[in-house]
């Protein structure tokens, strides 16, 4: 362990334990059954089953961002096990969005394989091409779950209403860079792209969605005001349904929303909190909202004349 982080790591230096240290290390031990460890792979042996248990367990939770860590589009199960959670978790009230990484062939990547993916989700975001990493004697190239990796830290420190495209990311390298058409083709077929331009950039912030979801910042703004209003309503779950207690429901609603406003997560909104007779009986109260998110400047158009 010494000899790999010293040959490896410019950064971090490491010694063998002292006497003192190695005599107050915990037994190498299983606190259960009292059993040596007999060691791992880091889950590189993990499977369909194993990840679709894994997921099962956070169905329940709330969570915006979802990555396969270590799986990228090569795998052949990926694609079935994320859609099937995320539909699930659609139906369940725990919407979220999940970044796949674009694979190797061959050891590089494939431009006309990463183009052909066959994502279609406003809650999809595939990402390509890989990184490159540089140890202290060797250098090393990595698929595109790792860029995934990346990407999702970058949109997980933005305001929903904040788009990627154009903001750099922290990367040693990228496996390949495209050149302006590659890209063109990358981006045309729904695919959020990485290039090399002061920095490492993202090209266009999509998702894999070819229709009115098809920037990331539409899916966050709508799942964003989703989660607000649903957190706006459930105090008045068990309350009076009358004038009055619809009333201060909607003028909790119309709060969260303004802000979403100031924010220009929105453009504006419209909203409407009723119920008919027949409604009330059934303890029903019907929140209607239409929503206007912003979007974000995706590319410049510039018409020049000369006179």
């Amino acid at each position: 362990m010494q000899k790999t982080i010293n040959d490896n790591s410019g950064l971090v230096i490491g010694n063998e334990l002292g006497k003192t240290l190695n005599n107050k290390l915990p037994s190498n031990t299983d606190l259960d059954t009292g059993n040596p460890f007999s060691g791992g792979n880091d889950g590189a042996d993990a499977g369909k089953e194993a990840y679709q248990t894994s997921l099962a367990l956070l169905e329940n939770e709330i969570i915006n961002i979802l990555l396969l860590a270590g799986q990228d589009n090569s795998v052949d199960w990926l694609k079935e096990v994320i859609e099937g959670h995320l539909k699930i978790t659609a139906n369940t009230k725990r919407e979220r969005i999940a970044i796949v990484g674009s694979g190797f062939e061959n050891g590089k990547d494939n431009l006309d394989t990463i183009a052909k993916h066959t994502f279609n989700s406003d809650r999809i975001i595939f990402t390509a091409p890989g990184i490159q990493v540089t140890g202290k004697n060797q250098t090393d190239k990595l698929p595109g779950s790792y860029l995934a990796a990346a990407v999702a830290g970058l949109i997980a420190s933005l305001p929903v209403q904040a788009s990627p495209t154009n903001k750099t990311l922290s990367l040693g390298g990228l496996s390949s860079v495209f050149n302006t058409a590659q890209l063109e083709k990358l981006v045309s077929n729904r695919v959020l792209a990485v290039e090399k331009r002061d920095g490492f950039r993202v090209v266009k912030g999509i998702t894999t969605n070819d229709g009115a979801w098809r920037q990331i910042t539409t899916r966050r703004i709508v799942d964003y005001a989703i989660y607000g209003v649903r957190s706006a309503c459930n105090p008045y779950i068990g309350k009076l349904n009358n004038e009055r207690v619809r009333g201060a429901m909607k003028a909790t609603i119309d709060a969260f929303l303004s802000r979403m406003v100031n924010d220009e997560a929105l453009v504006g909104y419209e909203l409407s909190v009723s119920a008919t007779r027949r409604q009330e009986i059934d303890g029903e109260a019907i929140v209607a909202l239409t929503l206007k998110p912003t979007f974000s400047i995706d590319f410049i158009k510039v018409t020049m004349y000369l006179g």
